[in-house]
């Protein structure tokens, strides 16, 4: 309407008075101009919606492209991880329980749940990657269900020693590891592997020659051999004579040659004191099972079995020929 206005007003100044139709054509040319410069207008505002509008398209296609990657990424990731899945040497159908098991906790639990199980997931994961890259696993104190879940698996031979610093308790072997809820299970999974034709043999590596005499020590030897487990016991002057390094008297348990389950004990302030193990670990190095199983020959060269008298009486077992 202003730019009509305007143009009306130049155009009235510009047509002569005398003219009948002035007025008219005042009227067609302020219109004309007037709808022009509309059109214009229209064709100017119209021109930036575009613009916007394509703006808008581009950042949306941005955005569109940005999420069907991200897709993509994720649909990639879980073929690979399917793959290897698949071609893992462990049971799928028991990895996939593992994941859909987690992938399945409410997000109505409570946070210390979240929390709880994301710390498991972490530990477990961390345990995995040292499996698989055949390194050491370390757990802070002492934990038996690997003890147990490995002795149930084995599936040739099981190569163990037993320190008395270890496995005794305060003054003796009586109220040990052997006399505990897990001790006994150990010992019923031994048993079964024997069944199973599993070879097992072990050392008990004594550090006071008087433990030798214990009538608990000895009800435990006899109890394991019964289980069908071969036994011998190390004293401290064999271990001398037999220029046995301290650093060979670990407390490790080989599992049919690939993997040592061993716990460090800590040291004792008194000898009324109980065992307390440190932290227990899983090795997988090649190097370091091979030391183990050569330690272990030595130390069961050196060692010697108990005789059936002392098993049964209790007295102090003589040399064994």
């Amino acid at each position: 309407m202003f730019s009509g206005g305007i143009a009306f007003l130049f155009t009235a100044l510009a047509t002569s008075k005398d003219q009948e139709d002035g007025l008219l054509w005042e009227l067609i040319i302020a219109i004309f101009i007037g709808g022009v410069v509309l059109v214009v207008q229209f064709i100017m505002e119209f021109d930036e919606q575009v613009r916007a509008m394509d703006a808008r398209q581009v950042e949306h296609h941005g955005h569109l492209d940005a999420l069907v990657q991200r897709k993509f990424s994720q649909v990639n990731e879980a073929t690979e991880l399917f793959s290897l899945v698949e071609a893992s040497a462990l049971r799928s159908e028991l990895i996939l329980q593992f994941v859909r098991y987690a992938a399945e906790i409410r997000r109505t639990s409570s946070p210390i749940i979240h929390k709880f199980a994301e710390g498991e997931i972490n530990r477990m994961s961390g345990f995995l990657k040292g499996l698989r890259d055949g390194d050491t696993v370390s757990y802070p104190g002492e934990d038996q269900d690997w003890l147990l879940t490995l002795t149930q698996n084995v599936q040739h031979t099981l190569d163990a020693t037993s320190l008395s610093t270890v496995d005794a308790g305060a003054t003796g072997f009586d109220g040990g590891f052997w006399r505990t809820d897990p001790g006994q299970r150990y010992l019923d999974l031994q048993k079964e592997c024997v069944d199973r034709g599993i070879r097992i043999r072990r050392v008990f590596i004594i550090d006071r020659t008087e433990l030798a005499e214990d009538p608990h020590f000895l009800e435990m030897y006899r109890l394991q051999k019964e289980a069908g487990i071969q036994v011998k016991m190390l004293e401290p002057a064999a271990a001398v004579v037999a220029g046995i390094r301290r650093s060979a008297m670990l407390d490790f348990i080989v599992f049919d040659g690939e993997i040592s389950y061993e716990m460090t004990p800590a040291s004792r302030l008194s000898e009324d004191e109980q065992p307390t193990i440190v932290h227990t670990r899983l090795v997988l190095q090649e190097e370091q099972i091979r030391e183990r199983i050569r330690n272990f020959n030595v130390l069961w060269a050196a060692a010697r079995e108990i005789d059936s008298r002392s098993e049964r009486d209790g007295t102090a077992p003589g040399h064994r020929a």
